[in-house]
């Protein structure tokens, strides 16, 4: 390969992290009064201030506190953990998978710390209640299936007067702290939230720290709020009228999303209630779609529109191919040979250009010393050899520009495809981890004691390359040749190091691209050989 496609190449993986890298309540009544249940159909709450006992409800006067505990649900794919701090759900845990940051999903503004009393009713549903003299609150949370959950809060006015119910629902929080044994910076870059409101979708990717520039207060219809890590995401949906939400840093590893309802005045004995529809599980769209409230609208790849298009088409085709060949190993080296076939037209016109570039070297060079006093004169001949020549000066780089978008979608996909995860193809057995042929009884510097195969087989293939290409290639100085002898060593070396602990499904397609590429690198040879 010239050393221009190389260079072009590595800006463009500096350009794609760098990319990754920037891309991807109001205050309530006093809780002072602390009324304790004995039975569970009347369920009470307190707070640490004081005891009081709640007309027409059998309670047992105590001066303990309320013990935290958890009410918890499982299913096949996650365990749900609810707690009576809060009278929220804190806690998912997808089995097999690394913690999910989310916490406090479904609290009350202003009674995040109040003590609910709870009861699990059911094998998948759970009763929170919290009251004093002036609200209950009461929540139930119930799993219609697997990746479905039904919340329901409501509040009542037990004053003897009108109030103004303007509660805020802490939607979820982001919580990083959750996360020190298991964070990883390539991960982390993948945790994103979302808010779908006024027929568009707000996103923040790398949601891992936080300050005060994540603040954002607007006023909104809101279709749903969501966070994905790698794999799965939490969609939530209001089945009610909204007014706005908020998005703040409590701290820098946590962030609140909150979601404000209309204001309604409530009448003495009045209640509201507060309907919910929350996906949790895996970024599967089709799956999502099944529900048909929207979810699958927070799986994207990209908020640039052409990328996001490529990427959502690619997205696609991958599930095609595999459900013909029952393989996603193949699915992917298709899909590599196809985006390589639609973009080899450019690919083939810049290296034809960076030929002819190389073959009137000689002559800019002799230009460059006859007018190295007249700057002007040197332009206006050199524009004239490339004008006679028909070279276009940007035709090298130009056709790489524009396979940007399909390399960066390609990257986001095949990082972070849920439909990959758990998935083998010949000896690997995951290909969203590497390749990893076998455990070595000891440490090396970079690869530690795993032998991934496929980086050190496109290192391979990309030396083979550059042979090819400095065989192909016109040099004019001593400098320049060395500078070509150096980097056909340097070059794969850097690059396997680069991706030695990436994905294999990433692996697999740099080496399907640097195949294909040394194919086309040795038709040029042979075409230049013929002239």
């Amino acid at each position: 390969m010239e050393r221009n496609t190389i260079l072009a190449i590595i800006l463009s993986l500096f350009v794609l992290f760098s990319y990754q890298a920037i891309f991807v309540a109001p205050k309530q009544a006093e809780l002072s009064k602390i009324p304790q249940t004995t039975t569970a159909q009347s369920l009470n709450a307190n707070n640490n201030s004081s005891l009081a006992v709640s007309p027409n409800i059998d309670t047992q006067t105590t001066s303990a506190i309320i013990k935290t505990e958890d009410y918890k649900v499982s299913t096949k794919e996650a365990v749900f953990s609810y707690t009576n701090m809060g009278g929220s759900l804190h806690k998912i845990d997808f089995l097999g998978n690394k913690p999910f940051p989310i916490a406090d999903v479904l609290s009350v503004g202003g009674f995040e710390n109040a003590q609910y009393v709870g009861q699990k009713a059911e094998t998948s549903m759970v009763s929170l209640i919290y009251r004093d003299k002036n609200w209950q609150i009461t929540k139930t949370f119930e799993v219609k299936d697997i990746n479905l959950i039904n919340a329901r809060i409501e509040i009542k006015n037990l004053s003897e007067i009108s109030i103004l119910n303007n509660f805020s629902f802490t939607a979820f929080e982001i919580d990083q702290s959750r996360m020190e044994n298991s964070q990883n910076s390539r991960e982390n870059a993948l945790f994103e939230y979302s808010v779908y409101s006024n027929n568009k979708i707000y996103r923040k990717g790398s949601a891992y720290k936080f300050n005060d520039k994540n603040y954002k207060n607007e006023s909104a219809r809101i279709t749903w709020v969501g966070f994905r890590d790698h794999y799965h995401a939490m969609v939530i949906k209001p089945e009610f009228e909204t007014k706005s939400y908020e998005i703040k840093a409590d701290s820098d590893k946590q962030l609140n999303l909150s979601i404000k309802p209309q204001d309604k005045n409530l009448a003495p004995g009045e209640s509201m209630a507060y309907n919910f529809d929350i996906y949790v599980g895996p970024q599967n769209p089709w799956l999502m779609k099944t529900y048909g409230q929207g979810f699958e609208k927070i799986v994207a790849f990209s908020n640039f529109p052409i990328i996001e298009w490529i990427g959502q088409a690619i997205y696609h085709t991958i599930p095609f191919f595999h459900r013909i060949f029952r393989s996603w190993g193949i699915a992917i080296i298709l899909v590599s040979i196809l985006i390589y076939g639609i973009t080899y037209p450019l690919t083939l016109q810049s290296m034809m250009s960076m030929r002819k570039m190389q073959e009137v070297q000689p002559k800019i060079k002799a230009l460059q010393e006859r007018f190295k006093n007249d700057p002007q004169k040197l332009n206006a001949e050199m524009v004239e050899i490339y004008r006679r020549e028909k070279i276009n000066p940007l035709g090298g780089c130009l056709p790489f520009i524009i396979q940007m978008p399909f390399f960066m979608a390609l990257y986001q996909i095949l990082w972070r495809a849920q439909y990959f995860q758990g998935q083998g193809f010949l000896w690997i057995k995951d290909l969203t981890q590497p390749d990893q042929l076998m455990i070595l009884p000891f440490s090396l510097p970079i690869i530690s004691n795993e032998l991934n195969i496929l980086p050190i087989l496109t290192g391979c293939i990309m030396f083979v390359q550059q042979k090819i290409s400095s065989k192909n290639m016109i040099v004019t100085d001593e400098q320049q040749a060395m500078q070509q002898k150096m980097m056909m060593y340097i070059l794969p070396v850097m690059m396997t190091c680069m991706f030695y602990t990436f994905a294999s499904s990433w692996a697999i397609y740099f080496l399907v691209f640097y195949i294909l590429s040394t194919a086309a690198q040795w038709r040029i040879a042979q075409m230049a050989g013929k002239k």
